[in-house]
């Protein structure tokens, strides 16, 4: 028996070594060797340069800002700069706030209805119904008795132009009682 287990590995480890031996003979040990080729070098054609092309000179760029909007600032600034020279003011009322404007008194009139309105320099102005009035493209839609209404355009956070009214009212005077004649 004794013979048979020494006979039994001796036969396990032959095997092993043959296994190992074609393993690695079918895949070999070094890499292959590529002969380099010689590629030939390629001569470049270069045509004859015409001596009209190099007496002649090209004209210079120059950048004209004139016309066109700053690149640096934002396009929402851009557009409200257009919007205020575009709206120049066309009567001496446009040039003043609203706050700075001062009423001073109303005239019923058959069939219509006149305010008087001061700027800050004290020069008095006929104010009806459909004047233009105020920075904000402001115009007068109703005359009350004691005050006019204006509606103003703005630009809400979304950037929409949207209308208010604003009243102007008549100041009341000390000594007069809350009472207007």
């Amino acid at each position: 028996m004794l013979k048979n287990s020494s006979v039994e590995k001796n036969l396990s480890t032959s095997l092993m070594i043959v296994s190992l031996l074609l393993v690695f003979g079918s895949t070999g040990c070094g890499k292959e060797e590529v002969a380099p080729t010689r590629v030939a070098p390629v001569k470049k054609v270069v045509a004859p340069v015409e001596t009209a092309m190099t007496t002649e000179k090209m004209p210079e760029y120059v950048y004209s800002p004139a016309g066109k909007r700053d690149p640096f600032k934002t396009f929402i600034e851009s557009v409200t700069e257009k919007k205020e020279r575009a709206a120049a003011p066309v009567s001496p009322l446009q040039s003043y706030d609203l706050n700075t404007l001062r009423l001073v008194g109303i005239m019923m009139l058959p069939g219509k209805k006149v305010a008087i309105v001061e700027d800050p320099s004290g020069k008095g102005y006929h104010v009806k119904v459909g004047t233009h009035i105020g920075l904000n493209d402001g115009v007068v839609v109703e005359i009350l008795k004691d005050e006019v209404i204006v509606e103003e355009k703005y630009l809400d956070e979304t950037l929409q132009t949207k209308a208010r009214k604003v009243s102007v009212k008549i100041p009341k005077e000390e000594g007069q009682g809350g009472e207007v004649r």
